[in-house]
């Protein structure tokens, strides 16, 4: 089948998968794309400099593997002509004053492939080379385990959404206020259990710059601990959750340990019903 005649294939059962779970007809990557670079309305959530995917994101995101990607491309000329879209892609989305890996990421894959040439092509020069290549294969895995750790605890707000269906059951009439940080750090449709067909009771509520009058009156708050201060005779505080701080160094293995701070409080309204705190299974 020709190229033109798959891609409509593909662009026709994702437009129908999409449109059937939207409940309107949507193109959701044209949508995105009119959104971010026609609109650039992308740049309402911040800008970064121009070259900032060249010196920060790619660097954080390849680590070892950048500078061999550039020799590879360099000294072979095959690699420069496959690696040369992605450079391109990179370019082309630089333009766009909001930068965000997850823009980019799809070039990752194909500027190691540069990386792993040149470190084939260095493997059979010697011992030294051999040993060279071993090491940063190493700092590469070390380094991940790194970021895995500081990643696990970047997003709050799942922890709490799996914490507070934990302690209260979906057959109770239940109203969740949910504040910006938590929302924008793990908290997601996906975790709200009980808004399903089955269970209707909760009503989680996002909305942003309501009045602290009216956010006293839900039963559930997910909220920074400087907005928490507002609603402690209102509310008891039953969990907290913390968010990656920065990374100390340890005087046992593996010699740095990870930082954290107080993110988000789970905080009960005071006339809920203390029989429901945990929940029932």
């Amino acid at each position: 089948m020709p190229g033109s005649q798959t891609a409509a294939l593909i662009l026709l059962v994702c437009c129908s998968i999409d449109t059937y779970l939207w409940r309107y007809t949507v193109w959701p990557e044209a949508v995105v794309l009119y959104y971010n670079t026609w609109l650039n309305k992308s740049s309402d959530w911040g800008t970064q400099p121009l070259l900032w995917y060249f010196y920060s994101a790619l660097p954080r995101a390849m680590l070892c593997c950048l500078p061999l990607a550039a020799f590879g491309a360099l000294l072979e000329r095959r690699v420069l002509k496959f690696v040369s879209p992605a450079l391109l892609f990179l370019s082309l989305y630089s333009l766009l004053p909001h930068k965000e890996l997850r823009f980019v990421l799809y070039a990752v894959p194909i500027l190691n492939v540069a990386a792993a040439q040149f470190l084939a092509s260095s493997w059979n020069r010697g011992l030294i080379c051999r040993l060279a290549t071993i090491a940063t294969i190493l700092t590469n895995i070390a380094c991940c385990g790194v970021f895995l750790s500081a990643s696990y605890h970047n997003y709050p707000g799942g922890p709490a959404m799996v914490s507070l269906h934990s302690r209260f059951p979906c057959s109770t009439n239940t109203t969740v206020y949910i504040g910006n940080y938590a929302a924008q750090n793990g908290v997601s449709r996906f975790g709200e259990e009980c808004d399903s067909l089955h269970h209707r009771q909760w009503n989680y509520v996002k909305t942003e710059n309501l009045p602290i009058e009216k956010i006293r009156h839900y039963d559930l708050l997910l909220l920074e601990p400087a907005q928490a201060e507002h609603y402690t005779l209102t509310h008891t505080l039953i969990d907290t959750f913390y968010v990656y701080a920065g990374l100390d160094i340890s005087t046992v293995p593996p010699f740095i340990r990870t930082r954290k701070r107080e993110a988000i409080y789970l905080m009960k309204s005071k006339k809920l019903k203390k029989s429901i705190e945990v929940r029932g299974y």
